[in-house]
């Protein structure tokens, strides 16, 4: 990473998918609360324990039993939630051959900003690749084809560390909604709606 990049704001994908998603003074908000949020800390991510649980199951290959034995650990606070969201999960997988390979790590670059994109999952599909972003603020923020298509172009021209080759899916999944959104489409307005949001971010990020 060039020290140019290093001194662009950065941030994760589910930040900028739910930045896409917002009218104009949630965005502003959303902004702010980023710009000044304290440094990362894994006890302020909420998803963390269920995101590394999920690909631990598809990397060692593990019966779904092992879920039961992992929500035992999870803080009574987030049971509940983590639980649903475990049988939302479940439903999306059922009836589908899966087998796992490694996603990698992933950039998008614009003139001012860095997205990190990296998928947390790489899943063979019925025979089908996907590169796939967990979603898992779909009961809250609701979003659909229409909505979620910049950050779809977002992944398909992020600069990945693996080489997936060109017939790869990148795709996002509403974990809520057991609903995986893949295009694999890139045309002019879609990169113009994904530039124009990336400089609304920073317009906002340099005047608050």
């Amino acid at each position: 990473m060039t020290t140019a990049t290093v001194n662009k704001p950065h941030v994760g994908l589910t930040q900028f998918i739910d930045f896409t998603i917002k009218s104009s003074s949630a965005k502003i908000n959303m902004v702010r609360k980023i710009k000044y949020q304290d440094p990362y800390h894994p006890s302020f991510d909420y998803w963390k324990q269920l995101r590394e649980a999920i690909i631990t199951f598809h990397e060692q290959d593990l019966s779904f039993d092992y879920f039961e034995t992992f929500i035992q650990n999870v803080d009574v606070r987030k049971k509940e939630n983590y639980i649903f969201a475990i049988k939302q999960y479940r439903k999306f997988l059922k009836g589908k051959d899966i087998s796992w390979f490694n996603p990698g790590k992933a950039t998008w670059v614009s003139n001012e900003l860095v997205v990190r994109s990296s998928p947390e999952l790489g899943l063979i599909i019925d025979g089908e690749p996907h590169l796939i972003k967990l979603y898992f603020k779909g009961e809250r923020e609701k979003i659909n084809r229409r909505n979620i298509s910049t950050a779809l172009t977002l992944l398909n021209t992020s600069i990945y560390e693996e080489d997936h080759g060109p017939y790869i899916n990148r795709s996002v999944l509403n974990i809520h909604k057991s609903k995986l959104f893949t295009d694999a489409t890139v045309n002019q307005d879609k990169l113009i709606a994904l530039h124009s949001e990336a400089a609304q971010f920073m317009y906002i990020w340099n005047n608050i």
